[in-house]
């Protein structure tokens, strides 16, 4: 299975036209659409005019084929109008030899994932509206990613099962970088989400993966534990992003 990330900038006020345009033109297109078996809207909460586009397919030749088909290019000119534009100019020099300056176009980030776990049993526990999720993404030693994955299914993910508001929990790899891993945990509040972090739950599962971390994100633990809290982990080094579920549906 592969989970396919398109993430874009909304401009200020048009949220609601993107969700509705979403819904009633997009939605309908990728449930035609061959090996597409879950949409998702997700709002970031940090920023709220940051949108995700979340999407499940079987396989990648089937996501090749919705891009050849020119059905995501179509679809993408339908949201473009609401996405926030970029700051960069082009200058070109016209057929009349004059210069224009043109707005670059703010494209959409696009990211695959591949997860190893059953399509129809993740798909089914994110069709309901109105939850939320926590995406840890976490930069892995070249090497350790067997290790990372046996301590995340062994211990880790039976913990988090156990933690109150914590809905499901699942792991995905980078298709283009091997050593990218994103967590994704599914929760019924944001007060629960809290409690996790600030309870020292969530430090204290991040700890038995620590060896397999990227050697920036050690040595600043290493820092943290000997000043007692004075040089901290930022989120940048794990980077850690919450959404709303916006709305959710399983072809």
């Amino acid at each position: 299975m592969l989970v396919r990330l398109l993430e874009t900038t909304l401009i200020p006020g048009k949220l609601e036209e993107f969700e509705s345009v979403y819904l009633q033109n997009i939605i309908p297109v990728l449930r035609e659409t061959p090996g597409c078996i879950f949409a998702g809207l997700l709002q970031n909460i940090s920023t709220p005019n940051q949108v995700v586009s979340l999407t499940m397919w079987k396989n990648s030749n089937q996501i090749d084929a919705y891009v050849k088909s020119g059905a995501f290019e179509k679809n993408t000119g339908l949201v473009r109008p609401y996405m926030k534009g970029s700051s960069e100019w082009k200058i070109q020099l016209s057929k009349e030899h004059k210069l224009n300056y043109e707005p670059i176009n703010n494209e959409p980030t696009i990211r695959s994932y591949r997860a190893k776990l059953e399509p129809d049993s993740v798909a089914d526990q994110m069709t309901f509206t109105r939850k939320y999720l926590r995406i840890l993404s976490l930069s892995l030693i070249s090497g350790k990613k067997e290790e990372f994955n046996r301590i995340y299914y062994n211990d880790i993910q039976p913990e988090l099962a156990k933690v109150p508001g914590c809905h499901y929990a699942f792991i995905i790899d980078n298709s283009e970088n091997e050593n990218e891993v994103l967590s994704f945990t599914i929760w019924n509040n944001l007060e629960a989400v809290e409690r996790y972090e600030k309870k020292g739950t969530f430090r204290g599962l991040l700890q038995k993966v620590q060896h397999t971390l990227a050697e920036l994100y050690q040595w600043k633990m290493s820092l943290e534990n000997q000043a007692s809290g004075t040089v901290s982990v930022s989120n940048r080094d794990i980077d850690i992003s919450k959404f709303t579920l916006v709305f959710a549906t399983k072809f």
